[in-house]
């Protein structure tokens, strides 16, 4: 669900940065260039700096969430590593008794041979 809302407010911070750029392309083409160099350069300004911005955050955004899913993977391994830890010193202990059983056992076949 979390992942699910922040999907919907980056498709919503994108629908405002549109329609931000929407509006100063208007307003580019509603002046003329050539004669009002200054509104010009203040519009390809602003533009880039939107862009800008606006990839900035997206990275911003997108690194957070591989953040998230990394530090889920870590835990995950952690969690496969430790199990594999304890099945490992199960089996450690579980030789141990076998060998301690096979030594009675033979001492015990040795006794009653005898």
């Amino acid at each position: 669900m979390k992942h699910f809302i922040d999907k919907v407010l980056f498709v919503g911070f994108c629908c405002v940065i549109g329609y931000y750029g929407y509006v100063f392309a208007v307003e580019l083409l509603k002046s003329d260039g050539l004669e009002d160099i200054s509104k010009f350069i203040t519009i390809m300004v602003a533009a880039f700096a939107i862009g800008t911005l606006f990839g900035i955050l997206t990275m911003l955004f997108k690194n957070i969430l591989q953040g998230s899913k990394l530090n889920g993977y870590k835990r995950e391994l952690e969690k496969e590593s430790i199990s594999a830890a304890e099945n490992s010193s199960k089996v450690k202990v579980l030789e141990s008794k076998i060998e301690v059983l096979e030594k009675a056992l033979k001492e015990a076949l040795a006794k009653n041979n005898a």
